[in-house]
């Protein structure tokens, strides 16, 4: 059985996650339209946030020094930093830029994080655990463009999405202090 609280948690928190990150690309190109830029400066802009992809490898790294709900919520938190950070540097390019590579480095940090997660949760029914995860993903991303085409406004979608971040973190939090707790004698 994977539904349980704890991995009910997640999934709220995991929703999130790619979510946010198709939600801000999208409105991401209109935005920057808005400044002045050209279709083909866009994309050079949005490949800034790829190398904070990289971030992903230190994930087992990182696992080995601290927990990977600790690792999930440092990255539930740098990404809405970079969101923070996009949303007030929004006149900006190298503002939008460093906020972008920021968020990417949070996503990048958090996704492997919580795979891992739901796949110890999951136990013994890993299997059912990594469809459940991957369902999760794909749900997020699919109501992330429907989010962004009704919150027109680049400063308030972004911050919309720092706080749907923070709650992600507190959800992974939440989760793994119930499963602290069942594991206790």
């Amino acid at each position: 059985m994977i539904v349980r609280p704890a991995v009910l948690l997640l999934s709220c928190a995991h929703i999130t996650l790619l979510l946010s990150f198709v939600a801000m690309y999208i409105a991401l190109g209109p935005h920057l339209w808005e400044l002045g830029l050209t279709p083909d400066k866009v994309i050079l802009l949005r490949l800034i946030g790829l190398p904070g992809m990289f971030a992903a490898l230190l994930v087992g790294v990182l696992a080995s020094r601290i927990s990977m709900p600790a690792i999930a919520i440092i990255g539930y938190i740098t990404a809405a930093v970079g969101l923070s950070l996009e949303a007030i540097l929004s006149q900006s390019l190298t503002g939008i830029a460093i906020g972008s590579l920021v968020f990417v480095i949070g996503i990048a940090l958090a996704i492997p994080a919580m795979i891992t997660q739901f796949g110890s949760l999951s136990a013994p029914n890993r299997g059912a655990g990594m469809a459940l995860n991957g369902f999760i993903l794909f749900i997020g991303a699919s109501i992330g463009p429907l989010i962004a085409a009704e919150i027109s406004h680049f400063g308030i979608l972004l911050s919309v999405f720092v706080v749907i971040l923070l709650l992600g973190a507190i959800c992974v939090a939440g989760s793994a202090s119930l499963t602290a707790m069942l594991k206790r004698p």
